[in-house]
């Protein structure tokens, strides 16, 4: 994934969900604060992944124990809670965890989480293609995109309720991804995109969408014999796993580069997303 963030204004605290977690205090000369052990890093994360939401004491403590609680376990969950507002508190952005009726909300700004910053950028993006601004969409797109460090929560996955929280924005991530490569592509950048869609296509070889720019990229550069052995690639992988074929759209795209087709892109916008792409 691309690595990067924003700028961080001086007395900022800054939550970052795009990769490890990590709260950047507010100081001029803070780095990472420590966050405790790992229930209650975990316990920050699923308040994280749920923004400005109140998020239940159930739902915190099945997060932190995978349905397993002890006895002790909502005691524990008021001591992380306290350990985190103590924490909080210290680097300037005391009162932002709050308890509600069954649970607690951790409220934060759209320039404070990556992540809400990353869907905002992203809607703006989309809404650019959808207006055919294409060069704005591929430049919001991308700052989107560089605010990543890495697949979402890496260190909390041994919960599964993290796990589905940080599949859920990695997926987020690889369609923003598919989105800002087909803006690229219909401008004629492939150089722009060459240089990492061939990793992402090992690491999620049944995302068709994927496919179909890995395929224009490579086409676009000259380098039709390895666009098509991406499609042979997919068709071989398709018909061992599922008994499958390609899409009509990923054959077509295949046939017009067979016979030197131009144009093979098609425009980025509400249409090309809501098109079904594969398994």
């Amino acid at each position: 994934m691309r690595a990067g963030a924003a700028d961080q204004r001086p007395g900022q605290v800054r939550f970052s969900v795009l990769g490890p977690l990590s709260v950047t205090g507010g100081g001029e000369d803070e780095g990472p604060l420590p966050l405790g052990p790992l229930k209650q890093r975990m316990l920050l994360a699923m308040l994280l992944c749920r923004p400005n939401t109140l998020v239940s004491v159930d739902v915190l403590t099945d997060a932190l124990w995978d349905g397993g609680p002890p006895r002790t376990a909502r005691k524990n969950v008021q001591v992380y809670v306290w350990a985190l507002r103590r924490l909080l508190a210290d680097s300037g952005a005391g009162g932002r965890l709050v308890r509600g009726v069954g649970g607690y909300l951790l409220s934060v700004g759209e320039e404070e989480l990556d992540s809400l910053r990353f869907r905002s950028l992203a809607a703006a993006g989309r809404g650019a293609a959808d207006d055919g601004e294409l060069a704005g969409a591929a430049r919001l797109l991308n700052r989107a995109l560089h605010l990543w460090s890495g697949p979402a929560l890496p260190e909390l996955r041994c919960s599964r309720s993290l796990s589905d929280e940080a599949d859920h924005l990695d997926k987020q991530y690889l369609q923003v991804y598919e989105d800002w490569a087909e803006a690229e592509l219909w401008l004629g950048n492939a150089r722009a995109v060459v240089g990492t869609i061939a990793d992402l296509t090992v690491l999620h070889p049944h995302r068709e969408r994927l496919r179909a720019a890995h395929m224009n990229t490579l086409f676009q550069l000259g380098r039709q014999t390895e666009a098509f052995a991406v499609y042979d690639e997919y068709r071989q992988l398709l018909a061992g796993e599922f008994g499958l074929g390609p899409s009509p759209v990923l054959e077509a795209l295949y046939r017009s580069m067979l016979t030197g087709g131009t144009d093979l892109v098609s425009r980025p916008g509400r249409a090309a997303r809501s098109t079904p792409v594969g398994p």
